[in-house]
């Protein structure tokens, strides 16, 4: 993946869990693409329910299906709620893979699918996607609306793996950007930083980051919450939730509950639930890191 890529390649520990979280996407991809029907069962036998990379590869295929199926078109839906509920944060990561390959007179096929809040996340995984495979320059997504900063979100997830998980590259890869998208671009570093993680904490993050220092700890709590859902906490993880949101791992996935409370419906005037869901967070979790540094 490094190779072909043109990513940044540092320390061979980080390197190798990268390409190994690449895999687990690929594996899942396939499996979904060649028994469709069967995927959640397939994977749960083969890979079992602890990789959210493989369930983000298998919604990223059956998204692919529905948008191109002329008939069945309700695939991805079943696979959110029914096989991948426990990992339903990363399968509308995946859904947005498919949004990045598809026109977009085929994207209503799959956004209709989506949860009404976690539907963001789709755009977050565009994001990701487009930053991926062009790792050479910023990504310019001509996205209306919130959608543009939800796919900041991914291309922020994206730089942790094209920059091989070095806070001082993905520094000046984020400063390639408007401002407006900074807090973005951190969350989504922080949520690699815990879900797919790298050989050392990343508390050098606090230090380039200081004015986002609230973005840094939403996202280490969003990827807590997924983690969580997804059964025990890697030792890694749990380091990098208490090193950037200043609690740790259970406690930060108990915050994201908690401001959940009280959203108000979707479609409303304003910031989507999805960013007020977000800046509840960080507010929460702000200025935590200090206590535990």
């Amino acid at each position: 993946m490094f190779e072909r890529r043109g990513f940044h390649r540092g320390d061979p520990g980080d390197v190798a869990r990268l390409e190994s979280a690449g895999a687990e996407f690929v594996r899942g991809y396939r499996i979904a693409l060649d028994a469709p029907e069967e995927a959640g069962a397939r994977i749960a036998a083969r890979e079992g329910t602890g990789s959210g990379f493989v369930y983000e590869g298998a919604a990223m295929a059956l998204a692919l299906l529905d948008a191109l199926s002329p008939r069945r078109r309700d695939r991805l839906r079943a696979f959110h709620t029914g096989p991948a509920a426990h990992s339903v944060y990363t399968a509308h990561v995946g859904s947005g893979w498919a949004l990045a390959r598809l026109p977009k007179i085929l994207w209503p096929r799959i956004l209709r699918q989506l949860d009404s809040l976690l539907g963001w996340l789709a755009w977050d995984g565009y994001g990701f996607h487009q930053l991926f495979f062009a790792p050479d320059r910023p990504v310019r997504a001509p996205l209306p609306g919130y959608a543009a900063h939800a796919a900041a979100q991914g291309v922020g997830r994206a730089l942790w793996f094209s920059c091989c998980a070095d806070p001082d590259l993905i520094a000046v890869e984020v400063a390639r950007y408007r401002p407006s998208y900074h807090g973005d671009l951190w969350s989504g570093v922080a949520l690699a930083a815990v879900f797919a993680g790298g050989r050392r904490p990343p508390d050098r993050l606090l230090d380039l980051a200081p004015a986002h220092r609230g973005d840094l700890a939403q996202g280490a709590a969003f990827a807590a919450k997924a983690l969580t859902l997804l059964g025990p906490v890697p030792d890694h993880a749990e380091t990098a939730v208490e090193v950037l949101a200043g609690v740790s791992a259970a406690q930060a996935a108990q915050v994201t509950d908690i401001e959940l409370a009280g959203l108000p419906p979707a479609g409303g005037s304003g910031p989507p639930s999805y960013e007020i869901w977000r800046r509840r967070v960080a507010r929460r979790l702000s200025g935590r890191q200090e206590r535990v540094h």
